[in-house]
This record gives structure tokens, C-alpha cells and sequence, in this order.
């Protein structure tokens, strides 16, 4: 989350995808960088948190967040 406000800051436009186990604690550092409004993509389960998934899983998200990620990148325009 922290790096995407960042970059936001810079100017260079950014979606986090944040895993559903650690909604809290993304909406907190957005709380804390002045941003409480701050969008997000969520990944839930059955994904697990740590990211390690297989190639399939991989494709499937990334097929499943992509219409959220291209319609925040695109807000605005």
C-alpha cells in the first residue's frame, strides 16, 4: 500500500492489490499517509496470503483483479 502512495505522490499512476487477510493494515497505512480513501484491489481467497501461488492461480487472479486495477488506473481520465 505504502509503495503505491508513494508512487502516486511521483505522479506514476498505481493500483495496489492488497490480500483480503490484510485489509486492516492496508487501510491503516493509508490512514497514516493521509490517504484514508485510498483505493484497492482486493485478492481473497482461496488465494492464500503469502502469495505463493502456482502459475495457474497466478493467470486465474491476475484475470480476476485485472478489471478493478485497469478501471482505478483509469479513474479520472
Amino acid at each position: 500500500m505504502r509503495d503505491a502512495i508513494e508512487l502516486e505522490w511521483e505522479g506514476i499512476p498505481s493500483v495496489p492489490i492488497i490480500h483480503e487477510a490484510v485489509r486492516g493494515s492496508a487501510e491503516s497505512m493509508a490512514k497514516l499517509s493521509g490517504v484514508p480513501d485510498y483505493p484497492f484491489v482486493i485478492a481473497g481467497y482461496p488465494y492464500i496470503p503469502t502469495g505463493i501461488w502456482s502459475d495457474d492461480e497466478v493467470r486465474t487472479l491476475a484475470k480476476q483483479v485485472a478489471p478493478g486495477v485497469m478501471s482505478l488506473l483509469t479513474r479520472g481520465t
